[in-house]
């Protein structure tokens, strides 16, 4: 793993981005998004933790030159195997030192209000800041997803026994502490979200706050195969295994 750091005296809040085989266009695209978030708060100062987990494309020296070019305070985590989501998450979120964090996904999927209701919540002093997801959510999932996702939320409530059941959004926000707990999980892919939301709540000074979240218009949900599905079933029982 690489780690390609540039450090400024202080920053409010940084925003960690998962990022395995991106779009061509995705650094265009995270200069518009970030503009846009520090358009809404000109008195903070936000940075990029960008966490590659073995991207086969659109990830090479011309696109890790063109991000430092771009965001010069940026961090760039660059796994060269594919690890898992979770893994490049976990890789970001230990880079991180500022007052505050968020983690999305590298398209920004999240309207802007829907990420700037996340982030005050955040600056708020809540521990962790959920983005759940409403109807228009469901409504740009295959149907597959769409079943793999109410399932979990009823696995979560019933095997689980968990408060907050939609712990896969890929959207949160993390005070120090937070951070602290995220390092402590083990799972690698997605449902690394669901163990980390059990550790929380198990520590009762830890503050969890659900906030309802919008996707942007244009955003098309990826498939998921049944391979995915298998591992994440396996992992979810390691989860079961933590109550």
């Amino acid at each position: 793993m690489s780690v390609f750091l540039n450090e400024q005296q202080h920053y409010d809040m940084d925003i960690v981005l998962p990022c395995y085989n991106p779009p061509s266009n995705f650094i265009e695209t995270l200069a518009q998004r970030f503009a846009d978030i520090q358009s809404c708060y000109p008195k903070k100062a936000f940075r990029l933790i960008v966490s590659n987990d073995g991207s086969t494309r659109n990830f090479g020296i011309k696109e890790k030159e063109a991000l430092r070019t771009t965001f010069p305070s940026a961090i760039i985590i660059d796994n060269r195997k594919n690890r898992g989501k979770g893994t490049a998450v976990r890789a970001g979120i230990a880079a991180s030192n500022a007052a505050y964090t968020v983690y999305t996904d590298i398209d920004f999927p999240y309207s802007l209000e829907s990420m700037c209701e996340v982030i005050d919540k955040t600056f708020d002093n809540i521990d962790v800041v959920i983005a759940v997801r409403n109807n228009s959510y469901y409504s740009k999932l295959t149907p597959l997803r769409k079943l793999m996702s109410r399932g979990s939320r009823l696995m979560n409530q019933v095997v689980l026994r968990m408060e907050n059941t939609d712990t896969q959004g890929g959207l949160k926000g993390l005070s120090p502490k937070a951070r602290k707990i995220m390092l402590q999980t083990k799972i690698k892919d997605f449902l690394f979200d669901t163990e980390f939301i059990v550790l929380a709540a198990r520590n009762s000074d830890t503050t969890i706050m659900n906030v309802e979240t919008d996707l942007r218009e244009e955003i098309v949900m990826s498939r998921m195969s049944i391979g995915v599905l298998m591992r994440e079933s396996i992992n979810f029982i390691k989860i079961a295994g933590l109550r």
